[in-house]
Parts: structure tokens; sequence; C-alpha cells
């Protein structure tokens, strides 16, 4: 089992070209400002709107995103290839980690806030005031949690049609969210600026890419953006702790950039 996950693709990259631009500031561009004013444009018009949830939301998008990065960046660090990659050919303006750049962090955040906005919502989920953030969210017939507190047996025939539309809803745009995704993602890899290293995470098995790829990204942004306002903030401060504490691990090791000599031949 471990030989299969672990498993090597000959020919593909080498450890040079993945290293290449890895964490080298000679290689910003000045189209990184431009993108990061667009960035911040858009997450100020949402806070001015009072688009909290979207935010939240985005947020938990963004750093699942960044956890999955971190843990490819310790398998590349530790077995000499990663799941994915980044080149220089893909002409970053900031390449991070091994298969993570500038570009890419701000794509999933603005992806994030597209992918809440897609949601069907109440015009009166936001509240009056920052608190009153999906308060009535047991009650709310465009909120996945809808009668969560009642058992089924005891809802009414409506009510458990509400029920299952609410779900249904935020399930299937997850579905076709991360199918589309998926779909760029092979593209992008039949252009040569995304790689992918081992055998397991080809376009031949998309349905990995889809499962541990981006189906967390939609569900964990979908969950925490129904919540209401105080359960977001654990929801997300959660995430933030996860993520950055396998972060510090990880750099503590030396395991945020090149390769490192570990001896661990089962891998």
């Amino acid at each position: 089992m471990l030989n299969f996950l672990f498993a090597k693709v000959p020919g593909k990259t080498t450890p040079e070209m993945l290293e290449q631009v890895m964490q080298d500031p000679s290689t910003l561009k000045w189209y990184i400002v431009p993108m990061f004013l667009v960035v911040l444009y858009i997450f100020v018009t949402e806070l001015k709107n009072k688009n909290y949830n979207i935010l939240f939301g985005a947020a938990a998008f963004w750093l699942m995103d960044v956890f999955n990065e971190t843990w490819n960046s310790m398998v590349y660090a530790t077995t000499g290839q990663p799941v994915w990659g980044t080149t220089a050919d893909g002409g970053s303006a900031l390449q991070i980690l091994v298969g993570y750049n500038i570009e890419i962090s701000f794509m999933f955040f603005v992806l994030g806030v597209v992918a809440c906005k897609l949601l069907k919502t109440s015009t009166d989920a936001e509240g009056s005031s920052f608190w009153d953030g999906n308060k009535n969210w047991l009650s709310d017939p465009n909120n996945m949690y809808y009668k969560a507190n009642v058992c089924s047996c005891k809802l009414s025939a409506e009510q458990r049609r509400i029920k299952r539309k609410a779900v249904i809803t935020r399930v299937g745009t997850a579905v076709i969210g991360a199918i589309t995704a998926v779909i760029i993602e092979i593209l992008l890899n039949a252009c040569g600026v995304l790689t992918w290293e081992k055998s397991w995470w080809q376009p031949a098995m998309p349905i990995i890419l889809f499962i541990i790829g981006y189906c967390p990204f939609y569900f964990a942004a979908y969950i925490v953006h129904d919540l209401p306002r105080k359960w977001q903030i654990v929801a997300i401060s959660v995430i933030f702790a996860v993520t950055l504490t396998l972060l510090i691990v990880a750099g503590s090791l030396g395991m945020l950039g090149s390769q490192i000599e570990t001896g661990w031949k089962w891998l």
C-alpha cells in the first residue's frame, strides 16, 4: 500500500526544476502589486457590504488550500518528489512552496469568495449587526443546518423537503465546483505549468484530485458559511490553528524548502 501511495513517476521533473525559483525574492514581478490590489478590492467590497458569511467561507476555503500545500511540501522534502509541483515555466511572480505560488494563493481566496457567492441565501442571513450572522440558522430554509436540531420523524413533509433541498443545493454546488476545478487543473497540467508527480495523482485518476484536492475546500467553505457567527469564528480559529501548527512543525524540520535527508527508506 505504501509503495503505491509514494510511487514515483519517472521522467517528469527534477528537484532542480522544482526548486529553481522557490522562495527566491529576485523573481518578484510588478504584476503582483495590481493582483494584490484586486484581491484587496474584493475583500474590502465584501466587508463594506457586510457579507461576513462570504468572507468567513472564503477564509476557510483559502486555509484548506494552505494546509494541503504544506503537507505536499513535506512529502517533497522527505521523498524527493511532491504530489504536485510548479516549475519556473509557469512564470510565477513568487514561488512560495514546491507546489504553491503567490498566484495560486490569490486565486484560492478569490475562488472561495466566488464559491460562497454561488449559494442561495436569505436576505436577512447577515442580520443587522456583526454578531447577528446566521442567528436564525436552524429555521432558515436556505441554510444547510435547517431544522438540524429536530428529529426528521418530527418534521412535516414540507419541512423535510426544505431540509433536503437546503443540503442538496450545498452539496451539489460543491461537487460541481470541485469537478470544474479538477478539469482546470488537468488543463494546467497539460500546459506544463502544473506538474503531477505521483502515480496516483494523475488525469487517469481524477477521483483522487476530486476527493482530496477540492471537495474539502468547498465543503469547509460551505459548512463555515452557514454557521452562526460565533461558531464561524471558532471554526476558522481551529482551521487556522491546525494549519499554522503544521507550518511551524514543517518549518522547524526544514520541510518547507528543498529536500532533506531523512533516512526514511519506507517512503
